[in-house]
C-alpha cells in the first residue's frame, strides 16, 4: 500500500513536474508574441498617421489654393461692381440729358402751339378789321360820290343862271334898241330900259349847298381816319403775326437741334445699357464661380475634418479637439450676392422725328396794298372833291361878278 502510495505520489509528482515545466514554456512564448504584435500595430498606425498627415497637408494646400482663387474672384467682382457703378452713373447722366432735351422740346412745342393760337386770333381780328375797313371805305366812297354830284349840280345851276341872265339882258337890250329905232326911247334910255326890264338879278351863292358839302366832307374825313386806324391795327397785327411766325421758326429749329442731340445720346444709352447687362452677366458668373469655390472649400474642410478625426483616433484623442471647420469657409449663401438685371440687350433704331418740320402759318400773309391803296384812293378822292368844291365856289363867285359886270356895262 505504501509502495503503491509512494508510487502514486511519485507518479503524481512527476506528472506535476512535467505539467509545470510545460506551462512555463507556454507563458514565455505568449509574452514575446504580444510585444511583436504591438510594435507591428504601432508601425501600422504610424504609417497610417503619416499618410493621413500627408493627405491633410495636401488638403491644406488645396484649401489655400481655393482661398486664393476666391480672393481673386472677389477682387475681380469688386472691379466689375465699380465698373457697373460707373456705367450706371453714365446711364443716369445720359438719361438726365435726354430728359432735359425732351423737356425743352416739350416747352418749345407748347410755345409753337401758343404762337399758332396767337396767329389764329390775330387772323380773325384782321379779318374783322378788314371788314370794318372795307365798310368805312365804302361809306366814304359813297359820300365822296354824293359830294361830287352836289358840286356838279352847283356848277350846273350857277352856269345855267348866268346863261339865263345873259339871255335876258340880250333880249332886253335888243328890245330897247328896237324901241330906239322906233323913237319910243332915246339912246340914253336904253340902259335904264334894260335895267327895268330885267330887274336887279342876284345870283344864288349856294350857301346851303356848300354847307352840306362841307358837312359831308367832314364825315368823309372821319371815315377815312377810321379806315386808316383799321389799317394801322391790321399792320400792327400783321407785324405781330410775323413775330409769332419767327418764334415758331425758332422753336422748330431748336427742336430739330435737340432732336439731333438726342439721337447719339439714345445710341449711347442703348450701348451703356448693353454694357451694364454684360457686366451684370459677368458678375453673376463670378458669383456662381465663388459659390462653386465655397462649395469646394466646404468639401475640403469636411475632408480635413475627417482626416483630422482619423488622426485623432490614431493618437487616441477626442475628435472634438481635432480640426474644426472655420466659419470663414462656411457654405456659400447665394442671398449675399445681388443679381442685377435691367433687361435684354437693346438695339438703337432711329425713329422718325415727331418735330414739326414746317409751320402752315408761316405762309400766311396779308396784302398791305389791298387796304392801303384803297384808303389812299379815297383820300385822294376826298381831296379832289375838296378842290372841286373850292373851284365851284370860285366859279359861282366868278359868275356873280360876270353878271355884275354886264349890268355895270349896261349902266355905263
Amino acid at each position: 500500500m505504501t509502495v503503491n502510495g509512494i508510487g502514486n505520489v511519485n507518479s503524481t509528482t512527476t506528472t506535476t513536474g512535467t505539467s509545470s515545466s510545460t506551462k512555463g514554456a507556454e507563458d514565455t512564448t505568449g509574452l514575446f508574441e504580444t510585444e511583436e504584435t504591438s510594435q507591428a500595430e504601432q508601425a501600422k498606425k504610424d504609417a497610417q498617421k503619416a499618410m493621413l498627415e500627408a493627405e491633410l497637408a495636401q488638403l491644406e494646400a488645396e484649401l489655400a489654393n481655393l482661398q486664393n482663387q476666391k480672393s481673386e474672384k472677389e477682387t475681380y467682382k469688386k472691379e466689375l461692381e465699380a465698373q457697373k457703378r460707373s456705367l450706371f452713373n453714365r446711364k443716369t447722366s445720359i438719361e438726365a440729358q435726354i430728359k432735359a432735351n425732351e423737356e425743352a422740346m416739350k416747352a418749345n412745342e407748347d410755345e409753337i402751339q401758343q404762337n399758332e393760337n396767337n396767329i389764329e386770333t390775330a387772323q380773325k381780328e384782321i379779318e374783322n378789321l378788314q371788314k370794318e375797313y372795307d365798310k368805312k371805305n365804302q361809306e366814304a366812297d359813297k359820300l365822296n360820290k354824293e359830294i361830287s354830284s352836289k358840286i356838279s349840280k352847283i356848277l350846273e345851276d350857277s352856269n345855267n343862271s348866268v346863261s339865263e341872265e345873259r339871255q335876258k339882258i340880250e333880249e332886253a337890250t335888243q328890245e330897247a334898241n328896237e324901241k330906239v329905232q322906233s323913237g319910243e326911247i332915246t339912246e340914253e334910255e336904253v340902259a335904264q330900259y334894260v335895267a327895268q326890264k330885267v330887274g336887279n338879278p342876284e345870283l344864288a351863292n349856294f350857301a346851303n349847298e356848300f354847307s352840306a358839302i362841307s358837312s359831308l366832307m367832314t364825315q368823309v374825313k372821319a371815315l377815312i381816319e377810321e379806315a386808316n386806324n383799321c389799317s394801322l391795327q391790321m399792320t400792327a397785327k400783321q407785324t405781330n403775326i410775323k413775330g409769332y411766325q419767327t418764334n415758331i421758326s425758332t422753336a422748330i429749329s431748336e427742336n430739330e437741334a435737340l432732336e439731333k442731340q438726342n439721337k447719339p445720346l439714345q445710341k449711347q444709352l442703348v450701348k451703356t445699357n448693353n454694357s451694364i447687362i454684360d457686366v451684370e452677366s459677368e458678375i453673376n458668373s463670378v458669383n456662381r464661380e465663388i459659390a462653386s469655390i465655397d462649395t469646394q472649400i466646404t468639401s475640403v474642410n469636411a475632408n480635413m475634418q475627417s482626416v483630422q478625426n482619423s488622426i485623432s483616433q490614431l493618437d487616441g484623442t477626442s475628435s472634438s479637439t481635432g480640426w474644426t471647420t472655420s466659419t470663414s469657409y462656411g457654405a456659400f449663401d447665394s442671398s449675399s450676392y445681388e443679381e442685377y438685371q435691367i433687361g435684354e440687350k437693346q438695339e438703337y433704331v432711329e425713329k422718325e422725328s415727331t418735330v414739326s418740320k414746317s409751320n402752315p402759318f408761316l405762309s400766311v400773309s396779308y396784302d398791305f396794298g389791298s387796304y392801303t391803296d384803297m384808303t389812299q384812293a379815297l383820300d385822294a378822292m376826298a381831296q379832289h372833291n375838296q378842290n372841286d368844291s373850292n373851284a365851284a365856289r370860285t366859279t359861282v363867285e366868278s359868275n356873280k361878278q360876270e353878271i355884275r359886270k354886264m349890268y355895270e356895262e349896261l349902266i355905263g
